[in-house]
């Protein structure tokens, strides 16, 4: 079946919430929002681009290579389209929250934030905001949304926070702590000892001319498991929310500097 007759288009409405399903595990791989025969696209769009990198056009190659077809099933119809943005966007983030969910869907969903535990909202949006007043040393802060996870070990996260950045040498060089934000909480705090140019990739990067010119730091205090001292216990756990910083940019890092 490629397309619905035009009775059940009828019955679908102008929005509907549709998931494609793996049929060698009965997993959900992609959830979706859509109108007409949206639900069936992406096999068309696979036998367009064969040689795709898109993580969802793998599974359907996969699965074709098998002889199997994709399932898919209409979760919800009827809707609006701001209805069906919500409800995709609501379920992504219910899939990906649970462990070993695997979606390929490459964006969230529209205008939304991923699932927390209650205790990691609490942590969020509860913690302690930092005031201008506050900030009494030159800070780098690195946003690392994508990379943070619940009980994400230490050491990963030292690496997510510490590079490879795209940065000038002479600005970083002023920095005296490093902050790791996740969702404006200050989820790590770091203190760099050297910061260096690339010449080789993080065990999880294949080096490229790109990030040769990026820049990465080492904190030895650290890496020599010594205790934070006192301005790191200060900052780690508090929000940067209430401060005066554009907290929707693209780009990763910002900088901090102290009120004169």
């Amino acid at each position: 079946m490629d397309r619905f007759s035009e009775k059940s288009l009828l019955a679908l409405g102008d929005f509907y919430v549709y998931g494609l399903i793996d049929p060698r595990t009965d997993q959900i791989f992609y959830i979706g929002k859509g109108t007409g025969n949206r639900v069936f696209e992406h096999e068309k769009e696979h036998m367009n681009s064969l040689n795709s990198d898109k993580l969802k056009l793998q599974t359907i190659a996969e699965i074709h290579s098998l002889g199997l077809d994709v399932k898919k099933i209409i979760i919800n119809s009827n809707l609006t389209e701001n209805e069906a943005f919500a409800a995709e966007a609501a379920l992504i983030n219910a899939f990906r929250y649970i462990n070993g969910t695997g979606l390929t869907n490459s964006v969230s969903g529209h205008h939304t934030t991923e699932a927390l535990s209650v205790e990691d909202f609490e942590k969020i949006y509860g913690a302690e905001e930092l005031r201008e007043q506050d900030i009494k040393h030159k800070i780098l802060v690195i946003k690392i949304n994508r990379l943070y996870r619940r009980n994400i070990p230490s050491d990963v996260l030292y690496h997510s926070v510490r590079g490879l950045w795209r940065a000038s040498m002479k600005s970083v060089q002023a920095v005296e702590y490093v902050f790791g934000v996740y969702h404006s909480l200050i989820v790590a705090v770091y203190k760099p000892t050297q910061w260096y140019k690339c010449k080789r990739p993080r065990p999880d990067e294949v080096l490229t001319p790109q990030s040769e010119k990026r820049l990465f730091f080492v904190d030895e205090n650290f890496e020599r498991g010594l205790p934070w001292d006192a301005n790191e216990s200060f900052y780690y756990g508090k929000s940067l929310a209430g401060l005066k910083m554009n907290h929707g940019a693209q780009n990763p890092i910002t900088y901090l500097n102290p009120k004169i």
